[in-house]
C-alpha cells in the first residue's frame, strides 16, 4: 500500500476511533484502541508519523475529558491520563520504528546475497547486470561486510606447487 493510502486508512481509522469513545459516553472507554493507529503509523510511515498520531489521539481524548466528562473527572486527573497514554503510545512508536528500520535493514542484507548468481566456473567471477565481470571476494565484500584473507588449501598447493610445497616439509 502506498504511504498516503496508509496516512489516509490511519487518520479514518483514527478518527473513528475518537468517534466511537464520544457515542459510548464516559463508561466505554476506546483509548486503548489508540496503539492501532500509532502501530501502523510508525511501522509503516516512521518514528515522527506515529508520535503525531499518538499526540493527536491523546490530545482528542484530553479534549473530550475536559469537554463532554468534565463533571466526572477533575482536571488534573484527566491531565495524568493524557500523560501517562502519551507516554505509552510515544513509547510504542519508538519501538515499533526501530523494529521497523531492523527488519527492512535485514532483508535488504539478505537480498543482496540471495537468489542465482551467474559465476565463471573457470575463474569464479560473477557477472554483474550490465555484463561486466568481477572477482567473487569484490562483489560479495560491496554487498555485506564480510572481509577476506586468502591462503592456500593443500589440495591446490599440491597441484600448483607440488614440489615447493613437498621441499617445505608438509
Amino acid at each position: 500500500m502506498k504511504r498516503i493510502h496508509w496516512w489516509l486508512v490511519l487518520v479514518l481509522f483514527s478518527v473513528g476511533v475518537v468517534w466511537l469513545d464520544i457515542i459510548t459516553g464516559p463508561y466505554i472507554l476506546f483509548p486503548i484502541m489508540f496503539v492501532i493507529p500509532v502501530y501502523f503509523a510508525a511501522w509503516h510511515l516512521g518514528r515522527w508519523p506515529g508520535i503525531g498520531f499518538a499526540f493527536m489521539l491523546v490530545g482528542s481524548r484530553f479534549v473530550i475529558a475536559m469537554t463532554i466528562e468534565s463533571e466526572l473527572m477533575p482536571a488534573w486527573a484527566a491531565a495524568l491520563n493524557a500523560c501517562i497514554r502519551l507516554l505509552v503510545l510515544v513509547g510504542l512508536s519508538l519501538l515499533i520504528d526501530t523494529l521497523a528500520r531492523q527488519k527492512r535493514s535485514l532483508a535488504d542484507r539478505v537480498q543482496a546475497l540471495e537468489g542465482i548468481l551467474p559465476i565463471c566456473s573457470y575463474c569464479k567471477k560473477i557477472r554483474r547486470p550490465d555484463g561486466t565481470w568481477e572477482q567473487i571476494e569484490v562483489y560479495i565484500r560491496d554487498r555485506s561486510t564480510a572481509e577476506f584473507s586468502h591462503g592456500l588449501c593443500e589440495t591446490c598447493a599440491h597441484e600448483h606447487y607440488g614440489k615447493y610445497y613437498a621441499d617445505s616439509g608438509h
